[in-house]
Parts: structure tokens; C-alpha cells; sequence
């Protein structure tokens, strides 16, 4: 028998994954709901971010792309997953951000339903997949690109990581940046504050760490416009993802409170839908969001400072109820605790307060020596079924430990499917945290599929 490359593995990891996510409503819901961050969604694009090539994604962004007029001359692009803004000058146009690389041709297809003007100006809110890779398709005016100064080095992480993080991201690595000739750099970078004038008309480029360390938004005050990247998405913000890099919840509630005191009467977001006409709805939504990063963030410190654990920590952190029953502040793609374990790992060192910890046996070592006291796997299994239901966090930790003991059986590898399935469906977790559950069952199901078990 031939063995698959490793190209043909991870589309079969893929295949699988996807029939993981569509195999359960609840477990469907989770991941498309919040997934498509306030957007369409299509499997295609959501798995091909980086693949300027993917005709089927390609295609998808095409359909599924829209353009809506937020006020005179100024347009929010919007594909699956992530929007674009788009101002018409004199002198041409400005977008900001450009979308994931099968996103580009879209981005290009809906500008030219609204303007034939040049593109002069792209601006990248900062170097995340969704907001730059669309730009390979925009060049043809060869417009000025700008970034922070920090964008460069935040994508050479992708370049340094490209292993781990598509994986992370559930990407395939071949399409993963190799290098820094992968994406269109900036050709003009900052540092705090730059205001640029195209057509007579000044944008206000503004950074402030937030999502990453190179975000900015960009503030147009002939236009009472604000394109306020992802600093504000319709939902209790990104800002506790536990497989990327360091996030930065102060600093993001602090640009959240600048843009409120701007005024801006139309909002472009970069998820979502847009606000048009409305300062105080926008002053109002930026200003509840700045207030729930900046609870968790004083909760989480003051949590710290009391020398408590950490995991007591973030288990204790609750939002006020007219926060948690804020509008734009539902729990979508994470948690009020995710963000606050964010906050930590700023503050904290890697050590999480439990002594063994420190330096712990392997994880696997761990769950044999466990199964072996409890009376082996299999009574592990049981014990973790008969709690699947009142208790399910326990479940999972108790069927994580038979299975980590033992990957080759086959009857704990379907209780890790039972057991986590139902949990999705009792405690309709986030986006986030689905994603991660995902990842599980298809490890798990793939090697169910390798021993031909069904």
C-alpha cells in the first residue's frame, strides 16, 4: 500500500475534522455561529485562509460578498468571516484591510460594483490572516500599503511558527507563509500616530495594542467615520484565545474608550455588522466594552494580589449582570475566564500555582499511573459515563485520562466522542472552546479510522 503524503494526511484530517463539526447540531451551531464572527461563513474559506489559489474558496468569497454603503462614498466590503472599508476620494481610493488571500478577488469584485476609481491606499489594521493576505489581488495601482511598524515582525511569527501555527489555526501548512515574499508588505510603517491627506481628505491612523500588538484604527473626521478593526465585535471580544499569542486587554479597553470619545456617527468594523447615524449607540457599545475588558483585567489583578490560585482566579471572574446581559456583549467566541487567563499570562510567569506543575511527569505518564489506581481504563471509562451528565468538566477529565493512558482502545475512544458531544450539547460552550473540541474528536476519530473500528 502507498503511504499518503503528507498533503493527502492533512486534506483527510480536514475531511474528517469537517465531518466531526457537521456530525452534531449543537457541535455545528458552536463552531459556524461563532466562527463566522458576525459574518457568512463557508467551510472553504474558514480552511484556506492563506491559499491564494483555492478555486473553490476563491468562488465561495465571490458569492457570498457584499457591499453596503455606511455613508457618502464610504463602503463596508463584507465576506465571510471579516469586512473591509472602503472610502472613495478625489484622488482615489483607501481600503482598509483587504481580507484572507482567497478574499482578495472578492474584495476587488465588489469594490468595482460601487467605484472605478484607483486604489491609492491600503491600511492594514494589523497582520492577521483575515485583515492583509487579500491583497495580492488589489495591486494593479500599485498603492501605498500601510502597517505598524510591528506588522512586519508579527507576520515573520507566522514564518517562524508556520508548523505550529496552522495547526493551531487549522490551516493547511502548505499554503502556510514560508517567508516574508508570501504576503504584500507595507511600504510605509509608524509607530503611535500618522495622518495621512489623499484627495483632500485626512485619515487618522492610531495604534494601540489590542488584539495584537500592531493594531490601529482608522479615524476619518470629514466623514464622521471610524474603521475600528477589531477592537469592537458585536460580541464579548476576542481577547482570551487560548491558542494564539499574547493579547493585551487594558491597552484594548483603553483604545476602545479613545474611539467612544471620538464621536463617530458611522462605524465599519472589521466583524459584524456596521452602525450608521448613530453616536451615541456607538459611544455606548465601545464604552460597555472598555468596561467589561477593564472589570476582568482589575478582577483578575486584584484575584492575583488576594495569592490566589490562578485557576481559582479565572473560575471566579462574573460580569456584572448589566454587562453580561449587554447586547453586544454575549458570550460568543470566548469567555469572561478566558479572558482573564489571558490577563494573567501578561502578568504571570508559566507556572499555574500547583506545586507539581512545576516540573510534572508527562501528561500520558500522568493518566496511566491515574487508571492504575482507579482499577484500570476501563473504570475509568464507566466512572466518566456515569457523569457525563451531572458533571460533565469531570467526565472529560476522567475520559482524557483513559484515553491518554491508552490511544489504542477502541471503547475509550468512542466514550471520548459521547462524553464530549453531550457536554457541547448541555453547556453550549463558545466558539473557542468548541474549536478546541473539535480538534479532540478528530484526533480521536482518526484514530478510530486507522484501526478500522466505526
Amino acid at each position: 500500500m502507498t503511504e499518503p503524503t503528507s498533503a493527502e494526511a492533512e486534506q483527510h484530517r480536514n475531511e474528517v475534522r469537517m465531518g466531526v463539526v457537521l456530525s452534531d447540531p449543537d457541535l455545528t451551531d458552536a463552531v459556524i455561529g461563532g466562527g463566522a464572527f458576525g459574518g457568512s461563513f463557508s467551510p472553504a474559506v474558514a480552511l484556506n485562509m492563506y491559499d491564494r489559489n483555492h478555486t473553490e474558496a476563491i468562488e465561495d468569497a465571490k458569492r457570498l460578498v457584499e457591499i453596503e454603503e455606511v455613508c457618502p462614498r464610504s463602503w463596508l466590503v463584507r465576506l465571510p468571516i471579516v469586512n473591509c472599508a472602503v472610502f472613495e476620494t478625489d484622488e482615489g481610493l483607501v481600503v482598509v484591510d483587504t481580507g484572507m488571500a482567497p478574499g482578495g478577488p472578492a474584495v476587488l469584485q465588489a469594490i468595482r460594483t460601487v467605484s472605478s476609481a484607483p486604489i491609492h491606499t491600503i491600511i492594514y489594521t494589523h497582520a492577521h490572516v483575515d485583515h492583509c493576505m487579500g491583497t495580492w489581488a488589489l495591486m494593479e495601482d500599485n498603492p501605498e500599503v500601510i502597517a505598524h511598524a510591528d506588522a512586519p515582525r508579527r507576520y515573520d511569527r507566522y514564518v517562524r511558527l508556520r508548523g505550529s501555527v496552522s495547526r493551531y489555526m487549522t490551516q493547511p501548512l502548505h499554503s502556510f507563509p514560508a517567508d516574508q515574499s508570501d504576503w504584500v508588505a507595507p511600504t510605509m510603517t509608524f509607530r503611535d500616530t500618522l495622518s495621512i491627506t489623499v484627495g483632500g481628505e485626512r485619515f487618522d491612523i492610531v495604534h494601540h495594542r489590542g488584539e495584537t500588538d500592531d493594531q490601529l484604527y482608522v479615524h476619518v473626521p470629514g466623514r464622521e467615520a471610524l474603521a475600528s478593526a477589531d477592537y469592537y465585535q458585536g460580541f464579548l471580544p476576542n481577547a482570551g484565545n487560548g491558542k494564539r499569542v499574547q493579547r493585551y486587554v487594558e491597552d484594548w479597553a483603553l483604545a476602545l474608550r479613545e474611539m467612544a470619545a471620538l464621536a463617530p456617527r458611522f462605524l465599519l468594523p472589521a466583524h459584524g455588522e456596521s452602525i450608521v447615524g448613530d453616536p451615541e449607540a456607538i459611544a455606548e457599545a465601545f464604552t460597555a466594552h472598555a468596561d467589561a475588558l477593564d472589570f476582568i483585567a482589575e478582577e483578575t489583578l486584584a484575584g492575583l494580589n488576594a495569592r490566589r490560585r490562578q485557576d481559582e482566579v479565572a473560575d471566579s471572574i462574573q460580569l456584572p449582570p448589566a454587562l453580561a446581559d449587554h447586547p453586544t456583549l454575549n458570550e460568543q467566541y470566548v469567555s469572561p475566564a478566558d479572558i482573564s487567563r489571558m490577563v494573567m499570562k501578561q502578568y504571570c510567569g508559566w507556572w499555574d500555582d500547583i506545586p507539581s506543575h512545576w516540573s510534572p511527569a508527562r501528561f500520558d505518564q500522568q493518566a496511566a499511573a491515574i487508571c492504575d489506581l482507579a482499577g484500570g481504563v476501563d473504570a475509568v471509562v464507566d466512572r466518566a459515563r456515569e457523569l457525563a451528565e451531572s458533571d460533565p468538566k469531570m467526565a472529560c477529565h476522567l475520559v482524557d485520562w483513559a484515553w491518554f493512558a491508552d490511544k489504542s482502545n477502541p471503547s475509550t475512544a468512542r466514550a471520548v466522542i459521547d462524553i464530549y458531544t453531550k457536554r457541547v450539547a448541555n453547556e453550549r460552550p463558545n466558539t473557542q472552546e468548541a474549536l478546541m473540541y473539535v480538534d479532540h474528536l478528530t484526533d480521536v476519530q482518526l484514530a478510530l479510522d486507522a484501526r478500522g473500528d466505526i
